[in-house]
């Protein structure tokens, strides 16, 4: 009786041991997909970023909230944020090593890598934008437009995609039906609608308010288009050898963007910041114009690019045998999904 009583407690003692060591294995196994995705430590040095951006319009918000909330120091990084004149510079300082990220549109970024950069994309910043066409007061629908001449920034800009899409849902084609002119940017289109030498132009916020101010007429959004007018783009080997750096300002990102939806106040106050807008009101409409066009999980879709690279198809030969996939990499996005990061940032 004895000896069954001291083999059972060997074989009950054997079932703890085992017992434990699996728990143990299960808590480390968790500990390391919570460091993966947790903010830094107090006392951690921070890792320096350099973040390229490439316009100062409200559309920026979310991407300056995290140097202004403390929220990069809150991830680890010591963030010196640059701003770069134009799409092809801010590609061209990616490739050089001058600056670690780009926060820029999807246009110049699929350029670049057609064009054969070691770039790719890591997250979407937007899934949509508030890039509009304004018309003169006399013409009220789209369909008005046939024979009129509408500028846009560039003919593969994001404005021009819009453009093209509201055309095609009355059955008309740009440049066939519509003269699309290349006016140089925003600015640029809004003055030449201005000086009436078009009858339309595809404009954003803030310049969107001048024109309404002068009369002209809004007849068609691209709010609802997919069309990714704010990417997140890097060197693959910043990728590579960087991988934890890109993981925590995707972190930041996002956050940028709950803030933004959620602390109306905190973001007005932001943007008044870089946007050098005082004006309330303009600053209220520019927050409503841009609200909804922010990706809460950052995902880079093959349907995004897939738009991106529909803009630049009369262009760009080496188009036709691209493939949407080659120009993103959705490996960080999918592990902070799958860590639940989202889900708890959504729950704040």
């Amino acid at each position: 009786m004895q000896y069954r009583s001291v083999g059972f407690m060997k074989a009950f003692l054997m079932q703890v041991k085992a017992f434990a060591s699996f728990w143990a294995a299960l808590a480390i196994a968790v500990s390391a997909t919570s460091l993966a995705v947790e903010p830094a430590t107090a006392g951690v040095p921070s890792d320096k970023l350099i973040l390229g951006y490439t316009t100062v319009g409200a559309i920026l918000t979310p991407v300056w909230i995290p140097a202004e909330l403390g929220i990069f120091q809150k991830y680890g990084l010591d963030v010196d944020m640059k701003f770069v004149t134009t799409g092809p510079v801010v590609v061209s300082s990616l490739i050089a090593g001058d600056i670690g990220i780009a926060a820029a549109s999807g246009e110049p970024i699929v350029s670049g890598i057609l064009g054969g950069a070691d770039l790719t994309i890591m997250g979407f910043g937007t899934t949509t934008t508030s890039v509009s066409l304004y018309v003169i007061p006399s013409i009220t629908k789209v369909e008005q437009l046939k024979g009129a001449s509408v500028a846009v920034s560039r003919l593969t800009s994001s404005g021009a995609y819009i453009l093209k899409v509201g055309l095609k849902r009355v059955g008309l084609e740009a440049i066939k039906d519509v003269t699309l002119i290349q006016a140089g940017g925003v600015p640029e289109s809004f003055a030449v609608l201005h000086a009436g030498k078009v009858q339309g132009a595809m404009l954003s916020p803030p310049t969107t308010y001048k024109a309404e101010a002068l009369g002209f007429r809004r007849i068609w959004s691209g709010l609802g288009v997919e069309y990714p007018s704010l990417v997140y783009a890097v060197r693959k080997s910043f990728l590579r050898d960087s991988e934890a750096v890109a993981l925590r300002f995707l972190q930041a990102m996002a956050e940028g963007v709950h803030i933004f939806n959620t602390d109306k106040e905190a973001a007005l106050k932001v943007m008044a910041k870089y946007t050098k807008v005082t004006d309330r009101k303009v600053l209220e409409d520019s927050y409503a114009d841009n609200s909804g066009v922010h990706s809460p999980t950052l995902e880079p879709t093959r349907s995004g690019i897939a738009n991106i690279l529909e803009t630049l198809a009369g262009t760009t030969p080496k188009v036709a045998t691209a493939k949407p996939e080659d120009f993103i990499d959705p490996r960080l996005v999918k592990k902070l999904e799958e860590s639940g990061f989202f889900k708890k940032l959504a729950g704040r």
